[in-house]
């Protein structure tokens, strides 16, 4: 088992917070390639309004190739804006991309953030071609919860809605032992995530701990998938990437996996671990693309 960190796992939370934040604040100079359609209501539930955020880039044609960016936020916190940076990024590279938000625990349960996103999925390839989508190819990219909702609905649903998926900092198996400990024993000074976001602990309800576990549900027919991860990584440990992506390739799908040696659970700040990651992020971008189409040589900016 995995020696806990409680102290590290306390201070990684609130920085992946800071780092939210601070993303959210970043702004494109100068003419922007592209433009953004905010606040779109993809769905209404249970008194809701569902929004999400539409990056369309200048150069929009049917072909145009769909991302969609999920947010993370240990499926309690965070919004689409989190995922801004993606949208400025890809769209400037020719993509358009979708932010949506998703109901959030502890009010609601999973699988409340999956059929929200599948809401936005449908209202996608009904609403799409308002913006001229067609949407023949649609990826997803997520970071850390968010990668987690990519993943799950990538390989639960048939057939996949995606036909590519980045996951960043994914946890993909919540019955893991450290994970089943943290929810009967929630460390101190932060909540009991995945308690309040599942409905109770493993002992509980583990049909729904093993049913929110994308690992379980890996299969030949997969999308193929990139993942990165860090060793330092005190929230999702970086054990979680590397059992999927061996389950991934032992059934038969195809999956990258990049470690990040030192990386915490996105916190960058060393440039040794900033150059690593932006190499990493720009090979996953390159992997995105559709086959035999040029993207335009430029660097990813900074998450």
């Amino acid at each position: 088992m995995l020696k806990v960190d409680w102290l590290g796992i306390w201070w990684e939370s609130v920085a992946a917070g800071l780092q939210e934040s601070l993303i959210r604040r970043v702004r494109i100079r100068g003419p922007r390639p592209f433009s953004v359609q905010k606040d779109l209501v993809y769905a209404r539930t249970e008194g809701h309004n569902l929004k999400a955020d539409l990056f369309l880039p200048k150069n929009l044609t049917c072909e145009t190739p769909i991302l969609v960016a999920i947010h993370g936020g240990a499926w309690s916190m965070g919004s689409k804006a989190g995922m801004s940076w993606v949208g400025w990024l890809m769209a400037s590279r020719g993509w358009a991309v979708l932010c949506p938000n998703y109901r959030l625990a502890p009010r609601f349960k999973f699988p409340a953030p999956c059929e929200d996103l599948k809401r936005c999925l449908q209202w996608l390839n009904k609403s799409g071609s308002e913006w001229g989508l067609k949407g023949h190819y649609v990826c997803a990219f997520g970071v850390s919860a968010g990668a987690h909702l990519a993943l799950l609905l990538a390989l639960k649903e048939e057939p996949s809605p995606f036909q590519k998926v980045v996951a960043i900092f994914p946890p993909t198996d919540l019955t893991a032992s450290y994970y089943v400990e943290a929810a009967r024993h929630p460390p101190p000074l932060i909540p009991n995530y995945l308690k309040d976001f599942l409905g109770g602990t493993y002992e509980e309800l583990p049909e729904v701990w093993r049913a929110a576990s994308p690992i379980y549900f890996v299969h030949r027919q997969a999308p193929p998938c990139f993942l990165i991860h860090g060793t330092k990584d005190r929230l999702v440990p970086v054990d979680q990437s590397i059992r999927f992506a061996n389950a991934l390739t032992s059934a038969g799908g195809s999956v990258r996996l990049r470690i990040i040696e030192g990386l915490g659970h996105g916190v960058a700040v060393r440039p040794r671990l900033l150059n690593q990651l932006r190499s990493a992020l720009n090979e996953a971008l390159g992997f995105l693309e559709p086959q035999g189409r040029l993207s335009p040589a430029r660097s990813p900016a900074e998450p």
